[in-house]
């Protein structure tokens, strides 16, 4: 067994610091309630990820995924796991009751890797995408309490389009190490295992590779409607960027061989504040639908509803009541956040000396107020999520 797959870090939030600034990012604005069973997650994922990797040869990766699935195996019998990554999985599946055959499906992806066989057929490449990003996207929406069909269905939809974003990225490194997982019939010619081809020779491959990501993304955004408020934003985030990945790629002209693709920090400003919109715009919109459902207004209650009428209607009330402040504070941060933001550019460009330090003043003051109203909303929020994620089953998509 290699020393490295041992070695397991003390603390599970610096294996995504280390290995994902972008899931990174996205999982800071989860709820607090859930973030910590997220980065575990995420932790043991990647660890498995790194034990095919990383091993010194193809013999000690299957040591490694061995070892792992007996792990898993133990962790479903009620049994303590040998290796200490495998910690992680365990509170996690403990917790929320994720079924073992996500887990195992996830470690026979892997294993696929190892074997380093190129993929022939679509289907093939639709199984493989499953295997090690769908099964992931189905554990998160467990964790986020949407465990319905539908939303099953969507999480594995986006895990899978962004793992197709990840391979048309990293053609060239697979290619190194044995790896092909573009289908034959996309490629225009296939050169020899020790030969690395040209940006010409994949161009088709990459490209169907994106326009079948975008396909998947769009199965995977519809399914957000069934996550709780705290959770949508960093999981639209997480999507955007890395499908944004795939549009730079576009941008570059399917140049993905020599040069690896990223979203740089400008990119992913504007990606937050895209999504933040997007957010604000479905919030606002859902608040619309509840307030004109004469239903939601009368404390009409459903027959298998025991509370009385007069309970359900003021429980619609609070609940819209706070939907309109926490809207209303999120809206004032941003508004007072772009201010900040013209502030600072005027204080950059001054007009004259005597006042060049009044727009740094007040960019402060409405830094600092946008500050204020973003950490009022997020407590509104947090408590509308927590309560979100104790009745799972009464999520459900609108008609």
């Amino acid at each position: 067994m290699s020393t490295e797959f041992d070695n397991v870090p003390m603390s599970d939030a610096s294996v995504i610091q280390h290995h994902s600034r972008s899931f990174s990012l996205a999982a800071k604005m989860l709820p607090r309630a859930i973030r910590a069973d997220v980065v575990k997650l995420y932790a043991w994922c990647r660890w498995c990820d790194d034990a095919v990797d990383e091993a010194a040869n193809s013999q000690k990766a299957r040591e490694c995924i061995k070892l792992l699935k007996k792990d898993v195996e133990k962790i479903y019998q009620g049994a303590a796991p040998e290796h200490a990554a495998s910690l992680w999985l365990e509170s996690v599946v403990t917790k929320y009751g994720i079924p073992q055959q996500w887990p195992l499906d996830l470690l026979k992806g892997m294993e696929s890797d190892v074997n380093a066989e190129p993929i022939q057929t679509l289907e093939e490449l639709i199984e493989y995408c499953y295997q090690v990003a769908g099964t992931v996207g189905l554990m998160m929406s467990k964790i986020m309490g949407a465990d319905g069909g539908d939303a099953l269905d969507c999480a594995k939809a986006l895990g899978m389009a962004m793992q197709l974003t990840n391979i048309a990225r990293d053609v060239d490194e697979d290619w190194r190490r044995g790896r092909r997982y573009i289908p034959k019939k996309w490629l225009f010619l296939i050169p020899k295992k020790d030969v690395s081809p040209t940006n010409e020779q994949v161009r088709r491959g990459v490209e169907e590779l994106l326009i079948l990501a975008d396909e998947y993304y769009q199965c995977g955004y519809a399914g957000l409607m069934y996550l709780p408020n705290g959770c949508r934003m960093a999981i639209r985030l997480a999507g955007k960027i890395y499908q944004e990945i795939g549009h730079e790629i576009r941008r570059q002209d399917f140049c993905v061989m020599h040069q690896r693709v990223f979203v740089g920090k400008k990119d992913k400003l504007r990606l937050v504040l895209s999504c933040l919109k997007e957010e604000f715009a479905y919030r606002a919109g859902n608040f619309s639908r509840n307030a004109v459902n004469p239903a939601a207004q009368k404390g009409v209650r459903d027959s298998n509803d025991p509370k009385p009428k007069t309970i359900t209607r003021l429980a619609s009330r609070r609940s819209q009541e706070r939907e309109i402040t926490h809207l209303g504070y999120h809206g004032m941060a941003a508004v007072m956040f772009f201010v900040a933001l013209l502030l600072l550019l005027v204080g950059l460009n001054p007009k004259g000396p005597n006042y060049s330090y009044l727009p740094w003043v007040y960019a402060a003051c409405c830094g600092a107020f946008s500050a204020g109203c973003a950490v009022v909303a997020r407590r509104i929020n947090r408590n509308r999520t927590c309560r979100q994620l104790a009745r799972p089953s009464q999520r459900s998509p609108p008609n």
